[in-house]
């Protein structure tokens, strides 16, 4: 099975790792044509709005939808270079009461870099005609779900079978964001991909927990159930981002058998987290 550096060149072939290339290098022009959302933490959103609301605004990005609250948006810069002020800086003494409570709270980020051997599941006979063959990596801090990716596109490589090796590409995943969290577009890089998530939480010790999951239900009703995990404990900060480093490890899982293919060993799958 590819390692995360050569996953493309295998899964699509040659062709399919241009393109992904390809749509890399186009995001940008093209997110460029929708409106930038700059928030009072100085972070932006670009995105093209789908629903504008009295309290939020939901916003279409290249990895799906997010729902960005008004109340910390600092201003938006339309796709014709206009600006709307949504919510203008108080203007205050220096060294007042007021001046500290105007200052805005730095919100905690979380920049997970994940490196090694990609997770993949795959299904066969019977079990491939009914079971949904999506994969996803959930992202929890003390047990609440706070981010998760979910990669739909599978691999045409096994003959009777259907295998989901997970990506962060852009044509394969789409990404889903907890209630206050806002999560930038994942950087894929050669050998790597990095997540950037900021935090609707206060600033404290929590424990941070990554886990990869096939869906034991259907599209309209997901059962989703965890396959491999690691977890570390995390020091949230407001002044700088807290770097997870993780490296990714099969062991001996494999998809294999003679006449009964199947997955096997996938406990052995390793997830090995530590804080920078």
């Amino acid at each position: 099975m590819p390692d995360v550096r050569s996953r493309h060149v295998s899964r699509r072939g040659a062709g399919a790792w241009w393109a992904a290339a390809l749509v890399l290098a186009l995001l940008p022009l093209a997110s460029a044509r929708g409106e930038v959302y700059v928030l009072l933490t100085g972070d932006r959103i670009t995105g093209k709005p789908v629903v504008k609301g009295k309290r939020t605004i939901t916003v279409e990005t290249p990895f799906g939808r997010l729902v960005i609250p008004r109340s910390r948006i600092q201003r938006i810069i339309g796709a014709d270079g206009s600006e709307e002020v949504v919510n203008p800086p108080l203007i205050v003494a220096v060294g007042t009461p007021e001046a500290a409570a105007s200052r805005p709270v730095p919100r905690p980020r979380l920049v997970i870099v994940i490196q090694g051997q990609t997770f993949f599941h795959a299904w066969s006979g019977k079990d491939a005609a009914k079971a949904d063959p999506s994969l996803r990596l959930e992202v929890r801090l003390d047990e609440e779900a706070i981010a998760s990716w979910v990669d739909v596109k599978t691999d045409p490589e096994i003959k009777g079978a259907v295998l989901n090796t997970f990506s962060f590409a852009p044509e394969d995943v789409s990404a889903f964001a907890g209630r206050g969290v806002e999560l930038a577009p994942p950087e894929v890089q050669p050998g790597r991909a990095v997540l950037k998530i900021g935090l609707a939480s206060q600033t404290a010790r929590r424990r941070l927990r990554l886990a990869y999951q096939i869906n034991e239900g259907d599209a309209e009703h997901p059962a989703w159930h965890d396959l491999a995990e690691g977890s570390t404990d995390v020091e949230l900060r407001g002044d700088t981002p807290t770097i997870i480093q993780v490296h990714q490890d099969r062991g001996k899982m494999e998809f294999s058998g003679l006449l009964h293919r199947k997955m096997k060993n996938v406990e052995t799958f390793r997830i090995e987290m530590q804080t920078e």
